[in-house]
């Protein structure tokens, strides 16, 4: 959690308010800073978050299937397999495993 310490009464009001160490670190990240050291996450901020997850999630949709190959630092080639090609590359993938 970005290297902060909690104090005591900080980690009572969290556990009292629902609110766990990892919910700090997501609100600093996406909320807006108000003061100098104060951060408040507005109906704005999450909308603007929730955008952007959505447009992640859709990319991930449209990526569904697609394979590409490296070597080293070169990409050798980048193509969309079919279901066959990725249930062999899934069965040879694994038993090397």
């Amino acid at each position: 959690m970005n290297d902060l310490y909690l104090t005591h009464h900080a980690k009572a009001r969290m556990r009292q308010r629902g609110l766990r160490d990892a919910d700090l670190s997501l609100l600093m990240e996406v909320a807006s800073p108000i003061e100098a050291n104060v951060w408040l996450l507005t109906n704005e901020d999450v909308a603007q978050e929730v955008s952007r997850l959505k447009r992640r999630v859709q990319r991930l949709e449209r990526l569904r299937g697609a394979k590409i190959v490296v070597a080293g630092d070169v990409v050798v080639t980048a193509y969309r397999s079919t279901p066959k090609d990725q249930r062999r590359a899934l069965r040879r993938g694994r038993a090397s495993k």
